[in-house]
């Protein structure tokens, strides 16, 4: 059995790239670590947010299609996604929220995390759970939050579910997860390390079939530290009967990817390449980085996207 070792990035859709751009660096403080587009529509942003460098799960992305409706909410998707703060960080997050004037709500997760609950200006749901799990995140030292304030990569993300379509195989036979345990009606799975180390499932049987649109999850991704070790993830999902695509390379990894019965697609990606493949760590973030086929239309692309001001520049 080969184990994931947890969420690799999870990539959304936005519709508006500069608020999306204010939240994620401006608010949030994660690093946008590269601006490019999407390799199957060269006129869509593809938005990279991390820690200074992009480990490996801290990677939040975002698609941007001008005029994309926004999603409906339901089952068959990623429901929320969770990252991890210090416990002694509560308090900063809520006067940060209040200073940008992002609601928040304060509950306690059926685990037992204290989690203060926002969204994004899409209505994304995002949980900043109090956890002083060690993760191997690189701070951002130039961003305006705080080095102890930081987030600390992903703590996990809740999926929910149709009724009739269980997750367990894909997770535990597929990508090696072990099954924690239940509580509330949430099933909580849990990888090999730090940053993205857990994962949740909900049946939400009283929910319609999820429909994506800005503010929905596209799709999740999961670590595989090598080609070698992607290729033996695919093997065991294909085992269990669910079909994958071949390696197709992203530039910054290279990705597998396939449809889970509940109909929420997942990818495997390597962490072995990175962000600075094509830009200086100095920069990242700075410049358009077209992949190899699209930089002979540079000029014409450069002039359907829409210009963006990163926060760290005002």
């Amino acid at each position: 059995m080969t184990n994931t070792k947890g969420i690799h990035h999870i990539t959304a859709i936005t519709s508006d790239p500069q608020k999306n751009l204010d939240f994620y660096e401006g608010f949030l403080g994660q690093r946008l670590v590269k601006k490019t587009v999407n390799f199957d529509d060269p006129n869509a942003y593809h938005l990279y947010y991390g820690d200074a460098v992009g480990t490996p799960g801290t990677i939040m992305t975002f698609f941007y299609w001008a005029g994309i409706p926004k999603g409906t909410r339901g089952n068959g998707e990623v429901a929320s996604i969770y990252y991890t703060i210090k416990s002694t960080s509560i308090d900063f997050w809520k006067e940060r929220a209040d200073e940008f004037n992002v609601s928040y709500t304060e509950k306690v997760l059926p685990f037992g995390e204290t989690v203060l609950m926002i969204s994004d200006p899409d209505g994304l749901e995002i949980g900043l759970v109090a956890s002083d799990v060690e993760t191997n995140v690189v701070p951002w030292t130039e961003g305006t939050v705080p080095t102890e304030h930081i987030l600390g990569g992903f703590y996990g993300a809740l999926l929910a579910l149709p009724e009739d379509r269980p997750m367990g195989p894909a997770l535990e036979e597929g990508l090696g997860y072990t099954l924690v345990e239940t509580k509330s009606d949430i099933t909580r799975y849990t990888a090999t390390g730090w940053p993205g180390k857990f994962l949740a499932t909900q049946v939400r049987a009283d929910l319609q079939q999820a429909r994506q649109g800005a503010g929905s999850i596209h799709h999740i991704a999961f670590q595989a530290d090598t080609d070698k070790e992607r290729e033996q993830l695919k093997t065991q999902v294909n085992e269990i009967g669910l079909g994958s695509t071949g390696l197709i390379d992203r530039q910054y990894f290279h990705a597998t990817y396939f449809m889970t019965p509940a109909m929420i697609l997942f990818e495997i990606a390597t962490n072995n390449i990175g962000f600075a493949i094509d830009e200086e760590p100095t920069e990242l973030g700075e410049h358009l980085k077209l992949p190899a086929q699209y930089e002979t239309q540079r000029e014409e692309i450069t002039a359907t996207l829409t210009p963006l001001t990163l926060p760290r520049n005002t």
